[in-house]
């Protein structure tokens, strides 16, 4: 049976534009950030009494292909996190709220320069390989057609948390471009990993490959980071806009659109020194909104995929193996996102026109 959701509207003022991303933190309490029409940046947090709204005091949002990045630091802080591009510059915002929002803009290029960058996303460090880093900011985004991250730390001998040091190049681009889509996941260990697109349009070919890189042993805050880059699906596909997860057991899972085929991908790899293994959970997304998908699985499965397609919020729940079954949640699909928390409960947001929607369900 598929699972039964509850579903609200958790912005229907009319305003809410896309770059929907949703957070669930430590007290199982669903967050969601969202940009509006002219540029605001909304954080939302879901209370007893309905959705408390903040606008972002200051820096607008750009609009463009991806997400505004959101995470919630660890109980009993549970500040919001943000991060973002700024119209105008192009350049990478990052912000927390303790009392109030702090926002700066993030120096891109070696922790010095402050440059223009794309295609950001957030999470933050569980602190399960060094609990010094635990809530520290990690960035993934492309600049100068290669794929960096960026890390707000401490240095190893003390001082305030800083980004000069810890921002480095990932997967270098050249004569292929790298970075595009990227988006970053810590694993059950505590170590990062991210996935992204290449581009080899300026070698003369039609493909964007999905690439996933991690590092190479432990991480070492102020020292250069070494990462290993595996061609997860190498054929001649176009693919954007991945979502990444890992299991409790282990492997990892990408979801993405393929642009040939219009339709919704998942790839599995990191499994008991398997080759990734890849398949077709839906077709027929019909707009670039709808080409966002997110993915969650528990200590057990099934895996569990929001997407959007043919004006429907959609829902792949895996069966046997390699078999899903896809139903309606209701409509809408866009921007869609999903999140599996603490208790085993399924949260899912997405936008219906200029409504922002949200759901839950337990298993």
């Amino acid at each position: 049976m598929p699972l039964e959701f509850f579903t609200e509207a958790a912005d229907d003022s009319g305003t809410a534009a896309g770059q929907l991303s949703l957070a669930v933190d430590e007290t199982n309490t669903p967050w969601l950030a969202y940009a509006t029409n002219n540029g605001s940046v909304v954080v939302a947090r879901r209370e007893k009494e309905g959705w408390i709204k903040q606008i972002l005091p200051q820096y607008s949002a750009v609009r463009d292909a991806y997400r505004i990045g959101l995470a919630i630091s660890s109980y009993p802080d549970l500040n919001p996190h943000v991060a973002y591009l700024n119209p105008g510059t192009d350049h990478l915002i990052y912000g927390v709220r303790g009392t109030e929002w702090a926002l700066e803009e993030v120096p891109t290029k070696g922790g010095i320069i402050i440059g223009p960058a794309r295609f950001v996303s957030l999470r933050l460090n569980p602190g399960l390989v060094d609990p010094s880093l635990k809530n520290t900011p990690n960035l993934s985004y492309q600049s100068g057609l290669s794929l960096w991250h960026a890390a707000k730390a401490a240095s190893p001998t003390g001082g305030p948390p800083r980004w000069k040091k810890n921002v480095h190049e990932v997967d270098a681009g050249n004569l292929i471009e790298k970075g595009w889509y990227s988006t970053l996941a810590f694993d059950r260990h505590g170590l990062l990993h991210m996935a992204s697109f290449d581009d080899l349009s300026p070698a003369g070919q039609t493909a964007s490959r999905l690439r996933v890189v991690r590092l190479a042993g432990n991480a070492v805050v102020g020292q250069p980071e070494a990462w290993m880059v595996e061609l997860l699906d190498g054929d001649q596909i176009l693919g954007s806009r991945p979502s990444m997860t890992y299991a409790d057991s282990g492997e990892g899972l990408v979801t993405y659109y393929e642009r040939h085929e219009r339709a919704i991908r998942l790839c599995i790899f990191g499994t008991d020194d398997q080759p990734p293994s890849t398949q077709i959970l839906g077709d027929g997304v019909e707009s670039d909104e709808e080409a966002y998908s997110a993915c969650c699985i528990g200590t057990h499965p099934p895996i569990r995929v929001a997407y959007g397609a043919g004006g429907q919020l959609k829902l792949a729940e895996q069966q046997f193996g390699d078999t899903f079954d896809v139903s309606d949640v209701e409509a809408g699909g866009a921007w869609s996102d999903l999140v599996l928390d603490r208790e085993g409960t399924v949260h899912v947001a997405h936008m219906n026109g200029s409504e922002v929607r949200y759901g839950a369900a337990a298993p």
